[in-house]
C-alpha cells in the first residue's frame, strides 16, 4: 500500500520533470530566436549561482515569517493573560456589588415586614 506522503512525493517528483522538460523546451526556443538576431547574444547565467540565491532569499524570508509568528504568539498570549486578569476582577466587581444589593433589599425587606406589624 502506497501512503499519501509517497503518493504526494511521486506527484511532485513528476511535476518536477515536467517542469523541467518544458524549461528545456523554453530554453531551446530561447536560444534559437536570440540566435537569429544579430548582435545579441545570451548573456552568461551559472544556474548554481541563481539556485542559492533564490534559496538563501526563501531561508531569510522563511526566519522573517518565523519570528513574526513567533512575536504574535507572543503579544496574543499577553493579551489573552491581561483579559483573563481584567475579566476576573470585573466579576469579582460584579459579584461585590450584587452581594452589596441583595444585602440592602433584604434590609428593606425585612423593615417592610416588620413595618406592616
Amino acid at each position: 500500500m502506497t501512503s499519501p506522503q509517497d503518493k504526494y512525493a511521486e506527484a511532485m517528483r513528476a511535476s518536477q520533470e515536467a517542469v523541467v522538460e518544458a524549461f528545456e523546451a523554453w530554453t531551446k526556443s530561447a536560444q534559437s530566436a536570440i540566435n537569429t538576431v544579430p548582435g545579441i547574444s545570451a548573456p552568461r547565467v551559472e544556474p548554481q549561482q541563481v539556485i542559492d540565491q533564490v534559496f538563501d532569499f526563501a531561508e531569510k524570508l522563511l526566519a522573517v515569517q518565523r519570528d513574526f509568528a513567533k512575536s504574535l504568539a507572543s503579544t496574543a498570549a499577553a493579551a489573552s493573560e491581561s483579559a483573563r486578569q481584567q475579566t476576573e476582577s470585573v466579576v469579582g466587581a460584579v459579584q461585590k456589588h450584587a452581594e452589596a444589593t441583595t444585602a440592602v433589599v433584604k434590609g428593606a425587606a425585612e423593615a417592610a415586614v416588620e413595618g406592616t406589624k
